[in-house]
Formats: C-alpha cells, sequence, structure tokens
C-alpha cells in the first residue's frame, strides 16, 4: 500500500480456536460480491509487502470498484489457534496535480477538489460499495462460524466497520 493511500474504512475480527484455509476464504469471498453483481466491480489477489522492501509479501484479495479508485484488500489467515480476517477500504492516491501540492494543504485541497470533488454520488457510491462488500464478507464469515463446532458467530458491535466520515 503507498503511503499515500486513503483509509476510506477499515474492519477486522479474530475467530477463536478456529482454524481454515486463507485460500478458500478468499475463493468464498470472491463468489459472494459475484453474486452481488456490483457494477464495475473486480475481484482478485494482490500482494503488499509487510513491511520494508527486504520484508515478504502477503497475500490479499482485492475487491476493485472498477469506475472509481476505491479497493478493498481483504486479509484472511491463521494466528496461533485463530483465524484472523480484516479488511480495508482504500482510496488510491490522487493524481499528479494533487501530488504536486502535498506539502501545502491548502492548495493540495483545492486541487483534490478541482480534480476528484466528494459529491454525493461519488459519497453514496462509496457507501454502496462498502456496504455490498461489507455484507459479501459477513456472509462468508457467518457461514464459515455457523459450520464450526464450539465457535460463536459475531455479535453486533463485532461486525461494525470503523468508517470515515466523508467531507464535501
Amino acid at each position: 500500500m503507498s503511503s499515500n493511500t486513503e483509509v476510506l474504512s477499515h474492519w477486522s475480527t479474530l475467530i477463536e480456536n478456529f482454524q481454515y484455509s486463507p485460500q478458500h476464504f478468499y475463493d468464498q469471498v470472491a463468489e459472494a460480491v459475484k453474486r452481488r453483481q456490483m457494477p464495475n466491480a473486480m475481484v482478485g489477489k494482490t500482494k503488499f509487502k509487510e513491511g520494508n522492501f527486504l520484508s515478504a509479501y502477503r497475500q490479499y484479495l482485492m475487491v476493485h470498484c472498477g469506475k472509481e479508485d476505491f479497493y478493498f484488500a481483504v486479509c484472511g489467515g491463521q494466528f496461533g489457534t485463530a483465524f484472523f480476517v480484516s479488511y480495508w477500504q482504500l482510496q488510491r492516491p490522487d493524481g499528479c496535480l494533487v501530488q504536486m501540492f502535498s506539502g501545502f494543504p491548502l492548495l493540495s485541497a483545492i486541487a483534490r477538489a478541482m480534480v476528484k470533488p466528494w459529491t454525493y454520488y461519488r459519497t453514496d457510491t462509496v457507501t454502496m460499495f462498502n456496504t455490498a462488500t461489507h455484507s459479501a464478507i459477513m456472509e462468508v464469515v457467518d457461514s464459515m462460524t455457523s459450520s464450526a463446532q464450539g465457535v460463536r458467530r459475531l455479535n453486533d458491535s463485532e461486525r461494525k466497520p470503523v468508517l470515515k466520515e466523508f467531507l464535501m
């Protein structure tokens, strides 16, 4: 993830005493997203560095909102005796005009408003994409936990993502 990438929302959970295949999790999330027939949505895999340029890569499932610069980076993997699931809803860095003024907050904000303003349409698009993708991930997590003996379902507070407030 680029240092200029903007985080729009984040969610994570740790499913205690649960073993699951990350590959199978990614396949199920991809299918759940495809069933929702989200306009312009694309699903694929990507790798992000775990740290600096010498570190290993970690595989993520990417759900991209093709028309916009928004995407989800979904992670699933073992963590000790638990299975960890997370996602980051991200926005790719703005264009070179915004980058050029990045050292000047006022000019950067003006350039951003000119290049990609936060209109009601854009905000609604992000919200719909977020809601549909979050729902697909919750469907898979529910399916995983309901079929496992001795594993409880997530409660309401564990299901809520942390959302950024959009300023127009």
